[in-house]
């Protein structure tokens, strides 16, 4: 077991690159054909909370279905953190984390900056929050217990 960010993030627990587009249909298509994967569709109607507060959207996105690294692909959001950046950039890496609030708190103490959490409700505990680095770098920290959600066995 390797860890990293003083023991917070594991390696192992690395589980995908997220990259923001502003079509997510043509984003599977090029992208599906040229690296041979298939995807998961997933999305829904969220709240997302931020230190502006927290607002309703609508997100959608793919998930590679091979490998042990996948691939997401996210619909951008305009006035959201999900705008696309420059085309052929990664937005983020995906971590699983076991208690979300706990690493959220251990990475803010380290001076990573809470970003944003999504939950899909307001009286209900976020999913996965958004952190970034003092370099720059977005990580989502997702609960661990939606891996059966996002990954189903086929």
């Amino acid at each position: 077991m390797t860890n990293t960010v003083a023991g917070i993030l594991r390696s192992e627990d690395l589980f995908h690159t997220g990259i923001v587009v502003d079509d997510l249909d043509a984003g599977r298509e090029e992208l599906g054909s040229a690296l041979g994967v298939t995807w998961y569709e997933g999305g829904a109607n969220v709240r997302l909370r931020t230190c502006e507060g927290t607002r309703a959207v609508s997100t959608a996105y793919v998930l590679s279905r091979e490998g042990t690294h996948h691939i997401e692909l996210v619909q951008s959001i305009e006035g959201t953190l999900w705008t696309a950046v420059a085309p052929g950039h990664a937005h983020h890496l995906g971590y699983w984390v076991d208690d979300l609030a706990a690493a959220t708190e251990a990475l803010e103490a380290l001076g990573w900056m809470f970003t944003a959490s999504i939950a899909l409700r307001d009286d209900r505990p976020p999913m996965c929050t958004y952190l970034r680095a003092r370099g720059g770098l977005y990580v989502e920290i997702v609960d661990r217990a939606l891996l059966p959600v996002l990954l189903p066995a086929d």
